[in-house]
């Protein structure tokens, strides 16, 4: 399914104009995963090569992409936060945390410049992957400016990235994209496999007694 999703991409990246295959490719390629991130950026910044437009309209097109990948990861910044609502109250006894918890913990990432730049320097990582960062924000209900402002930052310098290769039109570029795709999986089992440790080890807490305040910790 996947296979025909790029292949529909990559027919659609030349018969289309570029600012309409950023915007529908961006959402797309943010909401289905397994879709090797630098995907549409890398091909528009080669459309944009081939098309003979200058850096100034590849700064554009980046800017269009951006806002559109950034509606992706709201969506699923919007999941984990409905997913935290209805998981936490029903599963979170089993291993001692609350909803009060979560929010608690989620508001030592708020309201500063350095919250912002940390979360604005994950988002520019081009192996960093997306989804587990968005539904993670939305989980521990970091703010919406704060994490809106710093996706767009972010996403911005890592879609600029992977545009200019394309529109350097680098002969490597494909094993490139190859390698990028690898190390976002390896990153994305890597945070699901460190969750479950997370979640197991509170679960023993809560067995011995123990509560998890390291959620309770101060600023």
């Amino acid at each position: 399914m996947f296979e025909g999703v790029i292949a529909w991409l990559e027919q659609m990246a030349l018969s289309v104009p570029l600012p309409l295959f950023v915007s529908v490719g961006g959402i797309v390629e943010e909401i289905l995963a397994p879709i090797p991130s630098p995907l549409v950026s890398v091909m528009a910044g080669s459309v944009t090569a081939a098309q003979e437009w200058g850096v100034t309209y590849l700064l554009w097109i980046c800017a269009i992409a951006t806002v559109a990948k950034t509606v992706g990861a709201w969506l699923f910044y919007v999941l984990g936060d409905k997913l935290e609502d209805v998981a936490v109250p029903r599963f979170g006894k089993y291993i001692g945390v609350s909803h009060q918890d979560l929010e608690h913990f989620g508001e030592h990432f708020n309201g500063t410049q350095k919250d912002t730049l940390i979360l604005l320097i994950i988002r520019a990582i081009p192996v960093m992957p997306s989804t587990p960062i968005s539904l993670l924000c939305g989980i521990l209900k970091i703010r919406m400016h704060t994490f809106v402002l710093a996706t767009l930052i972010g996403f911005y310098i890592r879609n600029l990235t992977f545009m200019l290769i394309g529109y350097t039109g680098l002969h490597a570029m494909e094993s490139l994209m190859q390698g990028i795709d690898m190390a976002e999986t390896v990153l994305k089992l890597a945070i699901v496999g460190g969750g479950l440790a997370v979640l197991a080890w509170l679960y023993w807490k809560r067995r011995t007694g123990h509560p998890a305040k390291w959620l309770k910790w101060k600023r």
